[in-house]
């Protein structure tokens, strides 16, 4: 059974996560978003989920993080088909207890390197949810470790109590024993300090997604809501002042008659190029053509005005669960507006709740 729920817990992480990222680029997104943006926007009715499907690290503004997280899911993959490799190959020689490699530092390193693969992904594509959904499926591949560990016991006996005796189960060191022992060694049954360790794992990963969250938005410029509009800039520091950038814009007067006849409040996001605007608009749930095809400039600033779609309006401009959706771009050359584009609600199917930074 355990088995079972380990390779489900597994399969379900890298399915939403990956699903997501392949489909929104491609022109099947109008047929993925109309099936799948409804579940992932099912938590954004409630309040006290809403929070649910937001992102918590840095996406849109820095491009550094979801390169690392790439290389840091392609080591796992490797890693895990190097161990594979391995206890395959022995058992195709049938020469037991694998005892080398990557074996001969932890007993289960294909699921040690599975797990860094899915750290990598969520450190791509940073929603809460599948972090949640993350850490159930490392407790997952610790039930099945203790599940296999038992069966090769009973097959092999001393001799793989022997050849593991000075391994530790996941990482080199065990750091996870030495918290668990020096954290919890009060709670004297260990079915009862294996859940309490589940529950504080599991409010430490979402309370740190949380400070993540705040430390990123911290690091960003952005301008809190003056008079129905709020700010975030991509733009490299030092380019153009946040504030006079929405100034600017806000005197033009097709930018004014925009704002007047919007139903609710705005966020400007502030980008440098088109492939930023066209990374924007494809996370906003536009399907990869469109967004490349819009009539924008490769180069210069542009402004992307988002607007308001949640029904919390209580809820500050940057609080995670906030929804928003593209409205119109402004490009701005010099000290005036070059070309405003309105953008066709349509293009947004199920309107997934975007990255704001």
């Amino acid at each position: 059974m355990w088995k079972a729920l380990a390779r489900t817990a597994a399969f379900l992480t890298y399915f939403f996560i990956t699903l997501e990222m392949l489909f929104m680029v491609t022109p099947f997104a109008l047929y993925y978003y109309s099936a799948y943006a409804p579940l992932l926007s099912a938590p954004s009715n409630f309040s006290a989920a809403a929070w649910l499907p937001a992102f918590f690290l840095l996406h849109l503004s820095r491009e550094i993080i979801p390169s690392i997280g790439g290389l840091v899911f392609l080591v796992g993959l490797v890693g895990f088909l190097v161990s594979a490799v391995q206890i395959y190959y022995a058992k195709f020689r049938r020469r037991g207890v694998v005892k080398s490699g990557f074996y001969a530092r932890v007993r289960h390193p294909q699921y040690s390197f599975l797990a860094l693969a899915g750290l990598g992904l969520l450190m791509v594509w940073p929603r809460f949810i599948l972090l949640i959904i993350y850490v159930h499926m490392l407790w997952f591949y610790y039930l099945l470790a203790r599940s296999e560990e038992e069966r090769m016991q009973s097959r092999y006996g001393d001799l793989y109590v022997a050849a593991t005796l000075n391994v530790p189960m996941f990482l080199p060191g065990a750091p996870g024993r030495w918290l668990a022992r020096m954290l919890f060694c009060w709670v004297r049954n260990r079915r009862l300090r294996l859940f309490t360790i589940y529950c504080v794992s599991l409010v430490a990963a979402i309370g740190g997604a949380f400070a993540l969250r705040q430390l990123s938005l911290h690091l960003i410029t952005h301008l809190n809501s003056t008079g129905g509009v709020a700010a975030i800039s991509f733009l490299p520091d030092g380019i153009r002042d946040l504030g006079a950038l929405v100034q600017l814009a806000k005197a033009d007067p097709a930018v004014q008659d925009r704002l007047n006849k919007a139903d609710g409040r705005i966020l400007v996001q502030a980008t440098e190029g088109k492939p930023s605007v066209v990374h924007v608009m494809i996370d906003a749930g536009m399907m990869g053509a469109q967004a490349k095809n819009l009539s924008l400039a490769e180069k210069g600033v542009k402004l992307v005005f988002l607007q308001r779609k949640d029904q919390f309006l209580d809820k500050g401009p940057f609080e995670a669960g906030v929804r928003w959706q593209p409205a119109f771009i402004v490009e701005v050359e010099g000290q005036r507006v070059s070309r405003l584009i309105d953008l066709n609600q349509a293009s947004f199917p199920g309107n997934p709740l975007m990255p704001i930074f």
